[in-house]
């Protein structure tokens, strides 16, 4: 199973065959408008297996959709916090995740609010968040985070890959102002430790599109050492 994550940054009418050129199982999109929209009916004629989140106030929200095979979303509690979109998809639990408004310290609410949803759960999604922010966020920090996934069994896809330390990423994944001299590594994807894997970061060259670049996430037992 496939899947890819992007961070979009509006306008994703425009910019979804970009998306599209990376097979994948399944596609997550944060920072997308209203695909009942006029300026989305190419892409609902396209494409299938459609869910879109959106608040109340809220311009842009999180999109999901999958040619290939349907999913449905799981009955968890989201308390008011912004974004979270838990779905079951080839007999996978994936928790959709683009943190707004309360960032990271609402990511370590939600986390703790549902740790046993989580234990068999993989988490994708644009945290806007680092290690380096820490001090910033009292005792919801990004550590603080790292450490209840730790007890839920599970790790950092790039940074057991990579061998990496948090704040110390070589890979960034988003661009302030799409400025290459400007690097930070926002987004995640923490899996279960037992899942095969491989994580991706996609080329620069979607920086013509967006300031984020897409992870990919291959899951497959047969990618265990």
């Amino acid at each position: 199973m496939k899947i890819v994550f992007w961070n979009c940054n509006d306008g994703f009418q425009k910019k979804y065959s970009k998306l599209d050129e990376i097979s994948a199982d399944l596609y997550i999109v944060a920072e997308c408008r209203d695909i009942n929209n006029d300026k989305f009916t190419t892409f609902r004629e396209t494409h299938k297996n459609i869910m879109y989140l959106k608040q109340d106030g809220d311009i842009k929200g999180l999109l999901i959709y999958s040619n290939k095979d349907k999913f449905t979303k799981q009955d968890w509690n989201d308390y008011n916090m912004d974004y979270y979109l838990p779905i079951c998809f080839q007999d996978k639990k994936i928790l959709c995740v683009w943190t707004k408004h309360g960032y990271i310290e609402d990511l370590c609410t939600y986390t703790q609010l549902h740790m046993n949803d989580l234990k068999d759960t993989i988490i994708i999604g644009d945290f806007n968040s680092s290690v380096i922010w820490d001090k910033k966020h009292g005792r919801r920090t990004h550590s603080f985070f790292n450490h209840l996934m730790n007890g839920v069994n599970h790790i950092s896809a790039y940074h057991t890959q990579t061998g990496e330390q948090f704040g110390k990423e070589t890979q960034p994944t988003f661009f302030l102002h799409r400025n290459e001299l400007q690097p930070y590594h926002i987004d995640y994807s923490y899996v279960p430790e037992n899942d095969g894997y491989h994580l991706e970061i996609g080329n620069r060259d979607f920086l013509d599109y967006s300031d984020h670049l897409p992870l990919i996430l291959d899951i497959n037992n047969d990618l265990k050492d």
